[in-house]
């Protein structure tokens, strides 16, 4: 209510004064299916003729415009209509049709009289104590209400009948509209003189099954059900047995054929099979444009999948070559620092060889002087380089093992890291100082005679 402007709150109370529909949402529903023409509104929920409204119409366009507001009459898949008897005390009184209806007019007349003054003292009373006004009985059940239709159809007259849609009335027009079939309703009820020879007669007539199964979706339900007698407040019968053909039109699924009162099954099928001709061109538009829908659909999904693809493409590319860019740094970093590695070894081994080439310079003095062959305390020693060079030179026994040590490493064709064998017994001599330790024992402790031969071992071979 909060969404309607005043214009349409007007015309939605007129609408409920009209015709004592207390229930909002199905005034509101019923004014949405004219487009807010209040007067159309009312003059189909009261079956007031076209000409008794405007007699300066023309009887053709009077026609024109009943036959019109009749099979066209927007479907309103769940309204809520008001509880049977229940009149609002300021509602127009409703023509009857024929001489049945008003024989049934005037026979009900007073029961009516007095229901609704009794109804009208009630609500005024209670309206008093402040009770909220009564509302239309809520449907609790629908579908069982329509299974115990088709249950009791069944058990009466027979299997052979159009096949029934085993769902509520919501469901079966929205499955119409999903299937783009016209839709039969169905309203069926017991205390009608016709209705037991219409439904062995006609319903269950074996052309009309077939034609029916073949082409339409069928839906029933008695009036005497909640369910049944809120699509009666839609569909607004005047008699029975009553049939409403109904089908999809520009997205909005309407009554197109209105078949009221006993009917031969041939006359019926023939009905039928007239109506779905007039009105197939809806079915063909609708499926032309679903069918346009799901193309458009298609294509965009097509559309969407390539452009996802060339996407993935295009990441996988880019992907690849953060990887192959990541690769190559790494390799690049990793050259880089074995460039530097190499840079840094060879420079301490160009400091290694600096240093190793001042030291043998240094030690060169430290090796003492040569003693006389002709000294008792001379040793002769004989050195053999790793490359089959000999060296010889004598020293005293007192001399330590170092000198010899010194007099191998000062050699320019020594190796830089060596060790010293003896010839016999063979044994590696300790001859080489260590820093901050005392020197090595002299050649007399080592257990040298008076001439000796040594073997040099290169350390970096």
């Amino acid at each position: 209510m909060a969404q309607l402007t005043p214009e349409q709150v007007d015309k939605l109370v007129q609408l409920q004064d009209l015709t004592g529909i207390e229930d909002t949402e199905v005034c509101k529903a019923l004014l949405e299916s004219k487009d807010w023409d209040l007067e159309a509104t009312a003059r189909e929920q009261l079956g007031i003729p076209q000409d008794d409204i405007q007699e300066h119409f023309p009887q053709q366009q009077q026609q024109h415009q009943q036959h019109r507001d009749l099979n066209q009459q927007p479907v309103n898949p769940a309204p809520q209509a008001p509880a049977p008897g229940l009149v609002h005390p300021g509602a127009l009184w409703r023509r009857p049709r024929g001489l049945t209806a008003w024989a049934l007019y005037l026979v009900t007349l007073p029961m009516r009289l007095v229901y609704s003054s009794i109804s009208g003292v009630w609500d005024f009373v209670t309206s008093l104590l402040g009770f909220p006004p009564r509302r239309a009985s809520a449907i609790t059940d629908p579908l069982g209400d329509v299974n115990s239709f088709y249950a009791d159809f069944e058990r009466q007259f027979g299997d052979v009948h159009p096949p029934f849609f085993r769902g509520t009335y919501s469901q079966v027009l929205e499955e119409a509209k999903r299937e783009l079939k016209f839709l039969i309703v169905y309203l069926h009820s017991e205390a009608h003189q016709d209705t037991e020879k219409f439904c062995r007669g006609t319903l269950c007539d074996n052309r009309l099954v077939e034609y029916v199964s073949q082409n339409m979706l069928f839906w029933g339900c008695s009036v005497r059900r909640q369910e049944g007698h809120r699509v009666s407040q839609a569909l607004r019968e005047n008699s029975y047995p009553f049939l409403a053909v109904i089908v999809l039109r520009q997205n909005r699924m309407v009554v197109v054929g209105r078949i009221e009162g006993a009917i031969a099954p041939d006359a019926l099928v023939e009905r039928l099979m007239t109506t779905v001709g007039d009105y197939e061109a809806f079915i063909v538009a609708a499926r032309a444009e679903r069918d346009e829908r799901n193309f458009n659909r298609n294509i965009r999904s097509e559309q969407d999948q390539a452009f996802l693809e060339t996407l993935r493409q295009d990441q996988e590319l880019e992907q690849k070559k953060r990887e192959e860019d990541e690769v190559k740094k790494r390799e690049e970093e990793e050259k880089r620092m074995e460039e530097e590695e190499e840079k840094k070894k060879e420079k301490q081994e160009q400091d290694e060889k600096e240093r190793v080439a001042r030291l043998k310079i240094d030690l060169v003095d430290e090796i003492p002087e040569q003693p006389e062959q002709t000294n008792e305390d001379a040793i002769r020693v004989m050195i053999k380089l790793p490359d089959g060079q000999r060296l010889e030179r004598r020293f005293l026994k007192t001399h330590s093992l170092k000198y010899i040590y010194y007099f191998v490493f000062c050699h320019p064709e020594s190796p830089d890291e060596f060790s010293i064998m003896s010839n016999y017994p063979k044994k590696t001599l300790a001859c080489k100082p260590v820093p901050d330790q005392p020197d090595p024992p002299t050649l007399q402790e080592s257990g040298f005679g008076r001439s000796e031969v040594l073997f040099v071992n290169d350390l970096n071979s």
